[in-house]
């Protein structure tokens, strides 16, 4: 029986130049195909014709689904395409401007470097300006009070020889004026500081009675001597005023050059403040970019993928569907033969 089967296997495949009906059968499609043969051929032997029918829709559904598919995967890989070029000019445009950000980075922290020190130097300046203010002021305060101090001194001199005058003027009607005026002098020079220029005028004309000398000769010599004092009283407010004058002067030129470096240094913290921003946004834009870049990259990856899936899974379903169509073709072609001999042997094969 065997022999017999390989005998005709044999004659069939010669006949139709094609693979024999054991090969069909050892693939499960045509398994599946013959067994379908069979039970067509089964309920009615001799309908060939309907049979073959059978497998021209079989065939024809089996193109439909090719067809269907292969459109189906012309839309896919024309989607695909549409966004990867999408994808690809936004990387474009986004590499562009990373590369424009990234050059001004470096420029502009420089400038804002420079923007600090020269607030930084303005700054210090203004310390410099208050810091000889400062001094200025303590200068003036100095000089001021030593001018006051010199005033009342000057001051009580006028008192105090104003004072002797009266002593003087009584020598001759009360005894005890020398002994007072001996006491007025030394209380004098004991408020005197010995390095005034007025300590030995008073200490030699307060002594110029006691050595014989006339009391209106005396009392004149004080007069001119209260006169030298206000006369110095005179030029010692004159250079304090002056003193004042240039202390206000001086003063005023480093309060208005304060007044220039607030405002200069108020324009540059603001620049400062400004390059910041600019620069936090440009590092914000070129992390932006960078990411856009990696995401659309990535984006990019994944349709290639899924296109090469879609690809991939079309061609494997094409192959097997030719191979169905060949299946479906050799036996179509077996049938047409109208051979009792192949129809025996498929029912008794299968």
């Amino acid at each position: 029986m065997r022999a017999t089967s390989i005998l005709l296997i044999l004659l069939i495949s010669s006949v139709l130049g094609t693979r024999s009906i054991y090969e069909i059968s050892q693939n499960e499609y045509g398994k599946t195909v013959l067994q379908a043969i069979q039970l067509t051929l089964n309920e009615e032997p001799a309908s060939f014709g309907k049979t073959i029918d059978l497998l021209q829709e079989l065939k024809k559904g089996i193109q439909n689904d090719q067809d269907e598919d292969s459109g189906l995967l012309t839309d896919r890989l024309e989607t695909c395409e549409t966004h990867i070029s999408q994808n690809s000019q936004t990387i474009s445009d986004s590499q562009t401007k990373l590369a424009q950000a990234q050059e001004q980075v470096s420029p502009l922290e420089q400038k804002l470097l420079d923007k600090r020190h020269q607030a930084e130097d303005k700054e210090g300046e203004e310390q410099r300006n208050n810091d000889r203010i400062n001094k200025l002021i303590l200068s003036r305060q100095e000089s001021r009070q030593e001018f006051e101090s010199k005033r009342d001194e000057l001051t009580s001199i006028v008192g105090a020889l104003s004072e002797a005058k009266k002593i003087i003027s009584s020598i001759k009607t009360d005894p005890t004026a020398l002994i007072q005026l001996k006491n007025h002098k030394e209380n004098i020079l004991n408020q005197i500081q010995k390095s005034s220029m007025f300590y030995t005028l008073i200490h030699s004309t307060l002594s110029l009675i006691q050595q014989g000398t006339s009391q209106e000769k005396v009392i004149k010599i004080i007069d001119d001597l209260i006169d030298e004092v206000y006369q110095v009283q005179k030029l010692e407010m004159i250079a304090d005023d002056q003193r004042e004058a240039d202390f206000i002067k001086t003063k005023i030129r480093f309060e208005f050059a304060n007044t220039r470096l607030s405002t200069k240094i108020a324009e540059l913290r603001a620049d400062v403040q400004q390059l910041q921003q600019q620069l936090l946004e440009l590092n914000n834009n070129i992390s932006i970019y960078q990411d856009l870049v990696s995401l659309k990259t990535k984006e990019n990856a994944d349709w290639q993928q899924s296109c090469n899936d879609a690809q991939n899974s079309h061609n494997g379903l094409t192959d097997y569907r030719n191979q169905q169509i060949a299946i479906i073709d050799e036996c179509i072609s077996l049938l047409q033969g109208h051979d009792p001999e192949v129809t025996s042997f498929i029912q008794r094969f299968v």
